[in-house]
This record gives C-alpha cells, structure tokens and sequence, in this order.
C-alpha cells in the first residue's frame, strides 16, 4: 500500500506539469514567505521546534496505523483530524493555493474551500498511511529557507525496502511551528495543487474546485 509513496503526488499525477512551471511554482512559494527584512533567520531552538512539529506527525500517523489500520478509511479520518490540522496550517496553504483567485473570493466561499481543502488533505492521509509500522519514518536534519522559514527533511522506508526522501517546508504561526509545504524527488505537493485548481478554474469557478475537492475526498474516504 505505502510502496512507491510520492505523499501527495497521486492528487495531480494526471495533471503534473512540466518542469519549468514546477519550478515557477516553487519560486513563487519562496516569494510568499516574508521578506529577509520582516523574518529573522530562525534560530536553533526554532528549526528544534519545527523538527518536533514533524516529529509529531509521524508519530501521529504511526500511532493511528496501528489502532485503526484495519478499520475502515472514516475512522482513520476521524482519529487523524486533530493530528493533521495541529501539525498542517492548512488554511494558509489553502489560500496559497488558488492565491490569484482567493482575494476575489466571498468570506463564504473562502469558507467552503477551506473547509473542501482541510477534508480532502486529512482524507488523503487517512487512506494511504494504514500499514505504516513503527520505525519507518526518519527524521534528518532542519536548515533555514528564506523568509524565517524551516526546511526538515525526513525518509519513508516502505516494506519492500525502498527508502524515499522528502522534506517538510514549515513556518511559525500563533500555535507554533506548522508544516506548509512538503516536496517529494524536488516536487513541491503545493505546485501540484495549484496546477491542478488553475487548470479548473481556467474555465470554471471555485465552486468547481470546490466541488473537484468533495469528489476527491468522499473518493479517498470510501477507499477500503
């Protein structure tokens, strides 16, 4: 089940562009970070906490995995929610996500699309992590980004022995360090999504995307 994990890469492989607008992508998230002016580099103790942030995941993750593995994908979602939401800011990364559209958007409709995006990432959780064993995920170092941002990094090794590399993009909110970004093989998981919602909304609405999100979600969560 976990073997070949990209994380969150399945949600737009039909859709993944090329490696150019990837890479724009990327460097329009670096942009969204605040200035070097407004962010101090993060200290030691800072790229400590963010590790833990991660850390906490994968104990999450772990944790949920061998309580409800068996179980059906809704009673992981409900176990992972508290897990995901303490560890993600989510509606942060939702924003950026359809950022050129999100300042045209209603308070209502910024409201339905966090709460489609926050479903769907959680779902999404819930339905790949239930073999997960104890031992699987490693935590390496933390470096500082630009922008007072902190980069984890941190391996998968899969049941059929394949190690796979990622890193957590994190940043410090009001309730601590929370991951907003994750890259797998240099692939950002927030291009991917933004390529997937630009391409809706190329010809439709939010409620599209909106509506994209739900069908993805109610997919993950009856998947077993």
């Amino acid at each position: 089940m976990i073997a070949k994990l990209r994380l969150f890469a399945a949600l737009a492989a039909m859709l993944l562009p090329g490696a150019a607008a990837l890479a724009q992508d990327r460097a329009s998230d670096e942009a969204s970070a605040p200035t070097s002016e407004a962010a101090e580099a993060p200290s030691a103790q800072a790229m400590t906490s963010a590790a833990a942030t991660v850390g906490r995941l994968h104990e999450g993750l772990v944790e949920v995995a061998a309580r409800h593995g068996d179980d059906p994908v809704g009673v992981r979602y409900d176990a992972l929610l508290p897990i995901v939401t303490a560890t993600h800011d989510l509606p942060y990364i939702a924003e950026l996500s359809i950022r050129r559209e999100w300042r045209e958007l209603t308070d209502a409709e910024r409201e339905r699309f966090v709460d489609a995006f926050v479903r769907l990432s959680v779902a999404t959780y819930a339905s790949r992590f239930a073999g997960l064993e104890a031992g699987m995920f490693s935590l390496g170092g933390a470096e500082p980004l630009p922008g007072g941002r902190v980069q984890v990094g941190a391996t998968l090794e899969t049941r059929a022995g394949e190690t796979i590399p990622f890193e957590y993009v994190l940043h410090e909110t009001a309730d601590g360090w929370k991951i907003v970004n994750i890259l797998a093989d240099n692939v950002s998981d927030l291009a991917l999504k933004r390529a997937e919602y630009r391409r809706l909304l190329t010809d439709g609405t939010v409620d599209d995307v909106i509506a994209e999100l739900e069908r993805q979600a109610a997919e993950q969560l009856n998947d077993g």
